[in-house]
């Protein structure tokens, strides 16, 4: 049948199509209650089972034309971030997808398009997938009896991958063509432009990842590299606070030449240094938290740091239990599962994981032994910051923030218990859900202001007002989610999601919702790599 199955799937994707998810039944019934319809007899010449309601709510509500499943995609080229659109569209190359590359600048549906867009058409044997990626993921609500709580899901629910990778597109719903051509394997970026390389320094745009690569690169080879605290025009073009400006020094055209050609960054040049406030990111030596056994969330941040070209060193709880840690790093990850957010009786932070005798394993892994405790590993990190250090939390680990004593405290809880809240009212297992964003706080340098999240049963914080550690995330809305499922998101509502917090002479970064999970939310990586460098960074002026 499987051939069946992708001819099926093609002529859907050809003609007008609409596809049944749980919401739009749930619309029917809410319609159906709303008029108290009544069930009447179908005409079909059967028995007295073939009974429904009137037709018009099928018509109406499932067949309503603003529902209409897509008949393509289309990926603009001329988005910030068109790097991280081309490594999505090659993921899609990788599991089957055919993609095509506009050959010059073409119009669909009364909307320009830029020549090198991606175009996704949805007749094709695999438009399942397509969908999948491109649009929510949507569960119902399954109930074990009325009034009941409802059955979640047994794991993940929502991983739209446009959204976690922050992909601009728009979808067409008629049939369309233009100037496509197929592309043959898989998609190249293409070499970056390099304009004005005489001038003073070039711009680098702090909206695209990669050049997060560029900065790992330059700093380097002994380039200064700045973050502009303030937007700046360049013939007639405005580039936002955050911008990159990276001073022309001794071999800094050719590292900028070899960027542009490897990776496919533009560099604009500039004839004299911008005025005003920056901040100058510094070399950084970073430790990276895993343990005994391996912390699968520490091992795929340790490959999205090598992808990026961050140094890097894994550190083992033992090593941070010796303390000294401001003369070994300069930044210290912890990622999920680091630091539980339950504490004992005694006010210690509970171990994650039960540890093996050391007899039983090779002396040569024994010093990998070890949990984060809150008599000795956790005065040790508030050392490492009070002298300078920077610490990020991510997930549960943001329970960093009550250890250091931050004025938080815990947004899922029940005001009448003063206890969590139960499964019955709050659960959100892992889904992609929608954050505000202050981009203006250089921990957000490069994002826009609203910015799809991974959140698997993430903290979410209140904050006092005026208490000196700075929102720079947050839910904005009751409904927050927006692929997937949750119970209970209106508690999220004002809730704190990211915290950018000075802790002596260091600071602390914040990040609850799972910002690098797997490899796959490339929208929300700047929150860790803007929070590598930022705790580090020197104000300058120009």
């Amino acid at each position: 049948n499987r051939y069946v199955m992708g001819r099926n799937s093609i002529e859907k994707g050809n003609r007008d199509n609409w596809t049944f998810t749980p919401d739009r039944i749930a619309a029917v019934e809410a319609a159906i209650q709303r008029d108290g319809a009544e069930m009447i007899q179908i005409p079909t010449g059967g028995s007295g089972r073939d009974r429904g309601y009137p037709r018009q709510y099928y018509d109406e509500i499932l067949l309503d034309p603003d529902y209409k499943d897509a008949r393509g995609y289309i990926i603009p080229a001329d988005q910030p971030d068109f790097l991280t659109a081309t490594k999505f569209v090659n993921v899609l190359i990788k599991s089957g997808i055919f993609i095509h590359r506009a050959t010059e600048s073409f119009d669909v549906a009364g909307q320009s398009y830029p020549e090198g867009s991606y175009v996704v058409k949805a007749a094709q044997a695999f438009r399942p997938h397509i969908r999948s990626m491109f649009e929510p993921q949507d569960h119902p609500d399954d109930y074990a009896y009325e009034g009941g709580p409802p059955t979640p899901p047994y794991d993940a629910a929502g991983w739209t991958l446009a959204y976690q990778m922050g992909v601009e597109f728009d979808k067409v719903f008629e049939g369309f063509d233009g100037p496509f051509e197929l592309i043959e394997g898989f998609a190249e970026h293409g070499a970056g432009a390099v304009t004005d390389a005489d001038g003073a320094g070039f711009l680098l745009s702090h909206q695209v990842n990669d050049a997060f690569i560029a900065v790992n690169r330059l700093i380097a080879g002994g380039d200064q590299v700045n973050w502009l605290t303030s937007p700046i025009e360049v013939g007639g073009e405005v580039y936002p606070v955050g911008t990159m400006y990276v001073p022309a020094g001794d071999g800094t055209i050719e590292r900028i030449n070899q960027l542009a050609n490897d990776v496919g960054l533009d560099f604009v040049g500039v004839n004299s240094e911008p005025s005003g406030r920056a901040l100058r990111v510094q070399p950084v030596r970073i430790g990276l938290w895993d343990r005994y056994g391996g912390s699968s969330q520490s091992g795929w941040t340790r490959w999205l740091l090598e992808q990026f070209e961050f140094p890097y060193e894994v550190v083992y709880p033992q090593r941070l239990d010796a303390g000294n840690l401001i003369d070994q790093f300069d930044v210290l990850i912890f990622e999920s599962g680091a630091v539980s957010p339950e504490l004992d009786r005694s006010g210690n932070v509970r171990a994650q994981t039960a540890q093996p005798d050391p007899g039983s394993i090779p002396e040569e892994y024994r010093e990998r032994l070890g949990s984060i405790t809150s008599d000795v590993t956790i005065p040790h990190i508030r050392t490492f910051m009070n002298a300078g250090g920077t610490v990020i939390g991510i997930g549960s680990s943001a329970s960093l923030g009550y250890h250091a004593r931050l004025p938080i405290r815990d947004a899922l809880v029940d005001r009448a218990t003063g206890g969590a809240l139960p499964m019955e009212r709050y659960w959100a297992p892992g889904s992609v859900h929608q954050i505000r964003v202050d981009n203006s706080n250089p921990l957000a340098y490069g994002m826009p202001e609203r910015v799809d999240v991974y959140v698997n049963r993430s903290p979410v914080f209140r904050m006092t007002p005026n208490s000196g550690a700075r929102r720079v995330a947050w839910f904005d809305s009751r409904e927050t989610l927006r692929s997937g499922w949750a119970l209970g998101e209106q508690y999220h509502e004002n809730g704190v999601t990211v915290i950018d917090a000075d802790v002596g002479r260091g600071k602390l970064v914040l990040l609850t919702p799972l910002v690098n999970h797997r490899g796959q939310p490339h929208a929300s990586f700047k929150l860790l790599f803007n929070g590598i460098y930022y705790g580090g960074a020197e104000a300058v002026r120009f």
